[in-house]
């Protein structure tokens, strides 16, 4: 029963932990099934008729996005328009927002469909609408990376990214598809003001690694490329970008919290320790037993405790498996134009991050939120590693003290946040991995706050 516990959380789709990459086989991991689209394509969907829900002007884009040349490979996306914009003209009006989940391997559609997409899928099956979405302000799109992922195809084994580097080479191919391509959809759709107007990357989880990397491709494109893609920020919340960091603190969190006594803390300790010294090593199975082990005896002794919200029992299963079963209904899938033959799946899957951070920040303005209930990804672990940063206004952010956040206009305290230069970081009370869902007001503001600063 432990054994079941352990592989539940551990294989959750928000957060699989991969701790070193390019170690594993990836011969059989990113399989794709079905029939392969032909390069980028982007097609515009009846919004009502995908769901009555929407507004008549809802602007949705979906489609695939080429990773390289004389591929088939490709990312898979859906796009929603600001719900301020009453036209396709009016897009280019608002910040365009691109959400990553983590994984690695984890379909940014969950992002949409349960966290901060317009429509929010429930426990029934059934989808209601998110009073918080994020594209009540601005345009998001959610793209599904790396090839293999959710809706993302993989034509060639060979051609499976096995390290950051090559995920943002990918991504960067892709993103210029979706603007400049003549498949693509600016070009396509005739919203080439989109070029111009102000970009943001914002991921979750696993996606503290590849945000960063991909905001570094984009900013050494810039330099270089005769297309530049206007990003102005990068955000990450609950970040796996330094699994040292964010690792070491497991014990002790869960020892501070209550959760496990101190015999059980001291043995967590011991066998992350081991874990901690063979990934040093580059044993990165073993490190991933030792790590797997101590969450087993974090879960198990706390009662099967979520070790994504500790406030919470049980995970997220059942709206997992109806967000996979929804976009698996052949009608759902004609209407977003994808193909038929291709099932999607919920999670398929997969260097040093800390440094592109540090190289981004540099550039662009860059924000680490972190839910404070959340054990995987743990504010005490996030707060370790970005104290450590190597930034030039790093000791201004280390002798800062936090400033208390509250809903604007009210008196409700929601967490704590700091700035110095291109570097924030907000905490955020009540919420765990997930802090769209879990506080959706709150992450509103925070990122509303933070894009119309730097837009």
């Amino acid at each position: 029963m432990q054994k079941i516990i352990l592989l539940t959380f551990i294989s959750l789709g928000y957060s699989r932990l991969s701790f070193k990459e390019g170690q594993y086989d990836y011969s059989d991991i990113f399989k794709s099934e079905g029939e392969f689209p032909q390069g980028t394509k982007c097609k515009k969907v009846n919004a009502k008729q995908l769901d009555p829900l929407f507004d008549d002007y809802q602007v949705i884009y979906s489609g695939y996005l080429s990773v390289q040349e004389d591929s088939n490979s490709s990312l898979g996306f859906i796009f929603y328009g600001s719900q301020k914009a009453k036209q396709e003209s009016e897009l280019q009006n608002y910040p365009t927002l691109i959400w990553l989940n983590g994984g690695p391997g984890s379909s940014s559609q969950l992002g949409n469909f349960m966290e901060l997409g317009p429509l929010l899928m429930q426990k029934n099956g059934s989808l209601t609408k998110n009073l918080y979405a994020w594209n009540t302000e601005y345009d998001v799109i959610f793209i599904d990376q790396r090839i293999g992922t959710g809706l993302a195809y993989v034509e060639k084994q060979s051609e499976v990214p096995k390290n950051q580097k090559q995920i943002g080479k990918h991504f960067l191919y892709a993103l210029n598809s979706f603007l400049f391509d003549a498949k693509g959809c600016v070009e396509q759709q005739n919203v080439k003001g989109l070029t111009q107007s102000a970009w943001f990357i914002f991921g979750e989880s696993y996606a503290g690694k590849s945000a960063p990397t991909i905001a570094k491709a984009i900013l050494d494109n810039n330099q270089n490329g005769e297309k530049k893609i206007p990003l102005k920020g990068v955000g990450i919340g609950d970040p796996f970008t330094d699994p040292y960091a964010v690792i070491a603190e497991y014990a002790a969190y869960s020892f501070n919290l209550g959760l496990i006594d101190i015999q059980e803390r001291m043995k967590v300790d011991s066998i992350l320790a081991y874990g901690l010294k063979e990934l040093n090593k580059g044993n990165t199975l073993a490190a991933r037993d030792a790590f797997g082990e101590s969450l087993n005896i974090i879960i198990t002794q706390s009662g099967g405790m979520n070790v994504y919200n500790v406030l919470q029992y049980g995970y997220y299963e059942e709206v997992e498996d109806k967000v996979e079963e929804y976009l698996n209904k052949i009608s759902i899938v004609n209407i977003f134009g994808f193909s038929e033959d291709w099932k999607y799946k919920i999670s398929n899957g997969g260097d040093d991050v800390v440094k592109r951070v540090e190289e981004v920040v540099k550039q662009i303005p860059f924000l680490v939120y972190n839910g404070q209930n959340d054990l995987i990804c743990s504010t005490p672990g996030t707060l370790r590693w970005v104290y450590d940063l190597k930034y030039e206004k790093i000791q201004e952010y280390r002798e800062k003290d936090f400033d208390v956040l509250k809903i604007t206009g009210t008196n409700k305290i929601v967490g704590y946040q700091k700035q110095a230069g291109n570097l924030e970081l907000v905490l955020i009370n009540n919420a765990g991995h997930l802090v769209p869902t879990d506080q959706p007001e709150a992450s509103l503001q925070m990122v509303t706050t933070f894009v119309n600063k730097h837009k």
